[in-house]
Parts: C-alpha cells; sequence; structure tokens
C-alpha cells in the first residue's frame, strides 16, 4: 500500500536554463497535491548539454487504511472525480544558489509532471521514463528531460477497489 517515487537523473536541452550562469547547482522536487513535499538530499552541478545529472533519489508514499486515511481519500476523490486538476505529481527543478551567494533565493526553474490517474487509466507504472520539464517562465517550452519511476499502480487500484465496496 505505497506509492514508489525515484528521481533518477535530468539533461537540460539548449534553452535559456542552459546558457544561464548564474544557474549553478539544481534540485529537484516533487509534491503531491498538498499532501506531500520531497526534495532530493543533494543538489548537483547542471549538467553541460548532452550531459545528465544523476540524483538515483528514491522515496514512498504510505497510503495504507490504517495509519493514511487521508492521503486514500485523496486518491479515491481523484479516481472518482476526473476534473480535479489534483491528479498529477509535480516535480519542480530548483536552482539551488551556490555557497558563497546564500543571499540568493532558490529558484524554481521548470516543472514536470506525471499524472496518477493516467497510471490507472493505462493499468501501467512509469518505470525510467524521461518525461519533459517545462521552462517555468514558458510552459510551451521544454527546457530538459527528467527521468523518474513512479511505482502507484497497485495502490491505486487498492483504492478503487475500496471505492467499489463502499
Amino acid at each position: 500500500e505505497k506509492i514508489r517515487i525515484e528521481i533518477i537523473s535530468l539533461g537540460l536541452t539548449e534553452s535559456r536554463i542552459a546558457s544561464d550562469e548564474t544557474i549553478e547547482q539544481l534540485f529537484v522536487e516533487w509534491r503531491l497535491y498538498n499532501f506531500l513535499t520531497e526534495e532530493t538530499p543533494l543538489s548537483l552541478p547542471k549538467p553541460t548539454s548532452g550531459q545528465r545529472i544523476h540524483y538515483n533519489y528514491s522515496n514512498v508514499i504510505h497510503v495504507d487504511k490504517a495509519n493514511n486515511g487521508a492521503r486514500r481519500e485523496y486518491l479515491k476523490s481523484m479516481l472518482l472525480k476526473p476534473d480535479l486538476h489534483t491528479d498529477s505529481l509535480q516535480f519542480t527543478v530548483v536552482s539551488d544558489p551556490p555557497e558563497d551567494e546564500r543571499d540568493l533565493e532558490c529558484e524554481d526553474i521548470g516543472f514536470a509532471y506525471v499524472s496518477l490517474r493516467e497510471i490507472f487509466q493505462k493499468q501501467r507504472d512509469i518505470i525510467e521514463q524521461d518525461i519533459d520539464v517545462f521552462d517555468s517562465q514558458d510552459d510551451s517550452a521544454v527546457i530538459g528531460k527528467l527521468k523518474v519511476t513512479v511505482e502507484a499502480l497497485h495502490a491505486l487500484r487498492s483504492v478503487y477497489e475500496e471505492c467499489r465496496d463502499d
């Protein structure tokens, strides 16, 4: 009764991000609706063109009935009400200011999404798949690829069975 999220690697395309010299270190944050926000423990040097940086970061969201009722209720409502715009895991690529410039803020530079509803509809987890990272200033521009794994199908099936039993 869990959802496993793995952030494997990040590669950038030729974009304003790649050429921006003030962006040196990157980390990735992920968020599930309003419940959870986690980030990779390390920020890594921005990859050069054609290179990837590897986070190899994994995390588990527990959605068992006994201890995580609110998360289960959220998953139920997401499966039952397709109009919610809350069915996605959001990944945010964040620029971490260099050590010597602590007065600078972390800056969100790009967003990527994985739809949990789509995993359920297709009956297929996302395994080591590249997803587009869209520019935070222009959501039509792809600035990179984030390789992720999202294993949620088993938990979503369990929640769905529970809906049918209610």
